[in-house]
């Protein structure tokens, strides 16, 4: 199995899917790069943010990540998926979802490898607030607006809109990493885009979102991420592609 993965971000996201695949495919290594890819491997590359990753030029295909991809698939001819992960932001899930399968099936050169998009409702910080484990139980006075404004512990963290009345973030997404870090910072740890948490990376913490998912059907969006991840480790290379959301 072959797996080319493209992250919107080259922080956070990058660094977290990139520990987080050898520890749901614990066959699978990551290799350089797709011309030296060899089977039970993975290559991983940035979109370098939302707009380059589909393209600011209309009139030119060429000119974004996305289609620079799809020609780098189709040239070497080895990908048994390609992999997508990019934020929901404040348009959702389906939207963003549509928008990418859109520029994928609108490219004048056909994918040659099946494809499946993920998009994080709303971004990633929103998947790593599902960690019980990490919440507070004596929470700080910088924490303490988040936790007045929502309880990510009790309430779905897919759910939680910006609080109108925080003046540092103009987006639900940035919310959510402005929480997030407060609440790190709450037990100890510092959270960044550019550095995350270690904890972060572990199969531990895997487990906890995947326990939180069982208990509670919240953080849908990244249930379908682990459930893809299953069917690909229980019948490589032919898990079914994943409906749209």
């Amino acid at each position: 199995m072959k797996l080319y993965i493209l992250v919107e971000d080259g922080k956070s996201g990058h660094k977290i899917i990139d520990h987080w695949i050898p520890l749901l495919l614990p066959t699978l290594t990551r290799a350089k790069s797709i011309a030296e890819i060899q089977n039970n491997q993975y290559v991983l590359y940035s979109g370098m943010g939302y707009p380059r990753l589909l393209g600011t030029d209309r009139s030119s295909p060429e000119k974004n990540i996305l289609g620079q991809t799809i020609d780098t698939i189709n040239l070497y001819q080895t990908i048994d998926y390609l992999l997508i992960f990019l934020d929901g932001d404040d348009d959702g899930v389906s939207l963003r979802h549509q928008i990418v399968q859109q520029k994928i099936e609108s490219y004048h050169r056909p994918l040659s490898c099946p494809y499946v998009i993920f998009v994080q409702n709303k971004c990633l910080e929103t998947w790593l607030l599902g960690n019980r484990d990490l919440f507070p139980t004596t929470p700080l006075p910088n924490f303490l607006p988040f936790l007045a404004h929502y309880n990510v512990s009790i309430d779905d963290p897919e759910q939680m809109e910006k609080d109108p009345n925080f003046a540092f973030a103009s987006t639900s997404a940035l919310y959510h990493e402005r929480y997030l870090r407060a609440m790190m910072q709450n037990l100890g740890y510092r959270y960044s885009k550019s550095r995350p948490c270690p904890i972060m990376y572990t199969e531990s913490f895997i487990n906890g979102l995947k326990k939180r998912i069982a208990e509670t059907q919240h953080l849908q969006s990244l249930n379908i991420f682990f459930i893809f991840m299953d069917q690909l480790k229980e019948n490589p290379p032919h898990a079914p592609t994943l409906p749209p959301p």
